[in-house]
């Protein structure tokens, strides 16, 4: 999936929750979750979106991530990961491109996925 393909697919948003809500529990769906409130459980979706206001304590896994708000638990993104000013994310993050700007917070590990031809060339390297 190509860099405009990513953008083009946070616009897709089938799932909110909105700034009041708070739910616990587990997410998972091929379509783009948008969290404006607070979530504690775990995440697997196609595309993730966290308001500025939005809180998410758990893991989560999909293929591109804008975060604006606080994540705390570890992040695998198969694409990207863009964080925006004032955004906090304390846990490790997993993915090919990782974007913080400017005001952004996070204290954890980050790593870069291998695609299946980094990894087969790193273990003839060997």
């Amino acid at each position: 999936m190509s860099k405009k393909s990513s953008k083009n697919l946070l616009d897709a948003v089938e799932t909110v929750i909105g700034n009041s809500a708070v739910f616990e529990g587990e997410v998972k769906t091929e379509k783009v979750v948008r969290i404006d409130g607070k979530f504690v459980g775990n995440i697997e979706a196609a595309g993730v979106m966290i308001g500025t206001e939005g809180q998410v304590i758990g893991n989560i896994n999909t293929i591109v991530i804008m975060i604006g708000g606080y994540v705390k638990g570890n992040i695998s993104a198969k694409e990207s990961i863009e964080m925006l000013p004032k955004s906090r994310v304390e846990g490790d993050i997993t993915t090919d491109l990782l974007t913080i700007v400017e005001g952004a917070y996070f204290e954890g590990k980050s790593s870069k996925i291998k695609t299946d031809e980094e990894y087969i060339n790193n273990i003839n390297e060997e």
